[in-house]
């Protein structure tokens, strides 16, 4: 069921991908330091990097210099809109939710107009059974959120860049980008509802494998333990050593696994005419990439996310892979 709703939550998600461009303004004078319209220097000054970095797009640098400027204990909400454009444009969707909660005490009108962005974050952290109704109701009131949000980066703009005085801006030019008809849908096959399940091939993805293994590691595979029947539906326990752990408690370095021969995807068929040998476990001193979904043993054996799938050979290719879903998650796990 979790899966169904993170599913369902990443659909609605991919029809609300409506991130602000940067705000055009012209270039800032900064040729000395003034307390501007927040009343302080050193708010003016982190407000006018975190615009700076937004412009050019550098959105980590961004969230880091809006993060400043508020924790000061100035009265500034407007830097708030700032804070989440740069958050979510990062995928730091737990800093762009507490921002947006933040925001939504200080000026309560704002949450009707920023519930594409509250829902995107929402799932962002996997609060998918709140975040599904919310992006339903964005839908509706897509444009006119746009246009709020707009606004308010904007007025923002204006405040940080030349205080008391409004600077040139050609407000037409500065718009969110258009939900385009690909955006809308997406060149996908479609997924039903009764397709999305534990044992569905959806479930077979890196982003997956992440998420559900609360261990990860590259291994290398030693032997198996012979003393038992082996069979298609038995298989034997493969011991590998941990080289690396990728996500998880530490565990003994030696590493039982029971080793499955399918991928637990609808129901198993054994092929026609398999029998076991050692041709069907890896050649000792050959890497893998280990995704254990519970980091307890059962029956003596660790078991790996969705059986086989969850032994993944450690080839340039899935290492990067999997590397590049952990940076993804980096600071949110």
């Amino acid at each position: 069921m979790r899966i169904f709703r993170a599913f369902r939550a990443a659909a609605l998600v991919s029809l609300l991908s409506y991130l602000a461009i940067s705000v055009p303004v012209r270039a800032m004078d900064t040729a000395g330091d003034d307390a501007g319209q927040f009343g302080s220097i050193t708010v003016t000054k982190l407000a006018r990097e975190g615009l700076k970095a937004a412009q050019r797009q550098d959105w980590p640098t961004a969230v880091q210099r809006y993060q400043k400027a508020v924790s000061q204990n100035v009265k500034a909400p407007e830097l708030y809109y700032g804070l989440v454009q740069a958050a979510a444009k990062a995928n730091n969707w737990h800093e762009a939710l507490s921002a947006m909660e933040t925001l939504f005490n200080e000026e309560p009108a704002a949450k009707a107009h920023m519930q594409g962005d509250y829902g995107r974050a929402l799932a962002g952290v996997g609060r998918y059974e709140e975040a599904i109704p919310i992006l339903n109701k964005a839908l509706t009131t897509l444009d006119a959120d746009n246009s709020f949000v707009n606004e308010k980066l904007t007025a923002m703009a204006i405040k940080i860049e030349k205080p008391g005085e409004k600077p040139d801006i050609d407000m037409s030019k500065v718009k969110y980008r258009e939900v385009t008809a690909v955006e809308k849908i997406p060149e996908r096959d479609l997924v039903h509802a009764d397709e999305v399940s534990e044992k569905s091939k959806y479930t077979l993805s890196y982003e997956n494998l992440f998420h559900y293994s609360e261990f990860i590691a590259i291994c290398t595979y030693k032997k198996y333990e012979k003393e038992r029947d082996i069979a298609f539906f038995r298989p034997p326990i493969a011991i590998f050593h941990i080289d690396e752990v990728l996500k998880g408690p530490p565990l003994n370095p030696t590493l039982p696994i029971r080793y499955e021969f399918h991928d637990k995807v609808g129901t198993p068929v054994m092929p026609k005419g398999w029998t076991f040998g050692p041709d069907k476990l890896p050649e000792p001193g050959s890497k893998w990439i280990i995704f254990i979904e519970n980091a307890v043993p059962k029956r003596g054996a660790f078991e790996t996310y969705h059986g086989s799938y969850g032994r993944q050979e450690a080839n340039d290719e899935n290492r990067n892979k999997i590397y590049k879903v952990i940076e993804d998650h980096r600071g949110q796990q």
